[in-house]
């Protein structure tokens, strides 16, 4: 497909001056488009699913955060 040298306000431009339908057609394809793209907190998940050590750090985390909560309480 050949790209046309276009600035974006003539993109804009020329989306605008499109019927309804023709709108919401090129809405359709941009937010497929955008929904494709990779998501960069995709990469991080399931990163410690097989750490054995990764229950541990949590319930660690849960504890230190009780015990804080426990002091602000007790002021």
């Amino acid at each position: 497909m050949p790209t046309l040298d276009l600035t974006v306000e003539q993109v804009i431009m020329l989306v605008q001056q499109l019927p309804l339908e023709g709108k919401k057609a090129v809405f359709k394809v941009l937010q497929k488009e955008l929904d494709v793209q990779e998501n960069p907190w995709l990469k991080l998940a399931g990163k410690y699913q097989d750490d054995p050590q990764f229950d541990d750090m949590l319930a660690y985390i849960e504890a230190d955060r009780q015990e804080l909560n426990d002091q602000e309480e007790a002021k």
